[in-house]
């Protein structure tokens, strides 16, 4: 409990529990089962809050849970603690992006598939979009390009949409 406490401290971010439960597992800090147990015990005491958003649940470290964590924190290992300490450094950004830029999408029962694509800004949308494609792999493939492709997208929309008689505005 402890491992996740540290992690959500050190994290600074609001991360869902896949992201968190991929940070235990690529830093062989516990198993599923073990983690799934811990999240639960942890949310139910209220050491950890979940946070409704756009895109699903997000969890960060309570007050109870961060009072906690100062007084036991010299217990964990201090190679697990660097090691997450490092793979915070590292991936914070992509952890960030992931709640930020998201998608999703649905089976129509008239065929095909709705996409949803969002951009995130805290809890607020600055671009939404949803469009109906024929197929799976069609709906798949929007939702792995929009994490590459949404700024770039996002650009070119505000380009296109806020040019003044078909000339960019030179006052933007």
């Amino acid at each position: 409990k402890l491992t996740i406490l540290f992690y959500l401290s050190e994290a600074k971010i609001d991360i869902t529990r896949d992201q968190l439960y991929r940070v235990m597992l690529e830093n062989d800090a516990m198993n599923f089962f073990d983690f799934q147990s811990c999240m639960h015990e942890l949310e139910e005491d209220a050491f950890i809050l979940a946070v409704p958003k756009a895109f699903g649940q997000v969890y960060r470290i309570s007050a109870r849970g961060a009072d906690v964590l100062e007084e036991f924190v010299e217990s964990l290992p201090v190679s697990l603690r660097e090691r997450l300490e490092r793979y915070t450094r590292e991936h914070r950004e992509e952890m960030l992006l992931k709640t930020q830029i998201v998608s999703d999408m649905e089976e129509l029962p008239s065929g095909g598939y709705l996409v949803r694509l969002r951009a995130l800004e805290g809890s607020a949308a600055v671009m939404e979009l949803a469009m109906r494609v024929a197929t799976r792999d069609m709906a798949q493939r929007m939702r792995v390009n929009w994490e590459k492709e949404s700024e770039s997208l996002y650009a070119q929309l505000l380009t296109s949409l806020l040019k003044r008689d078909g000339k960019s505005d030179p006052e933007e």
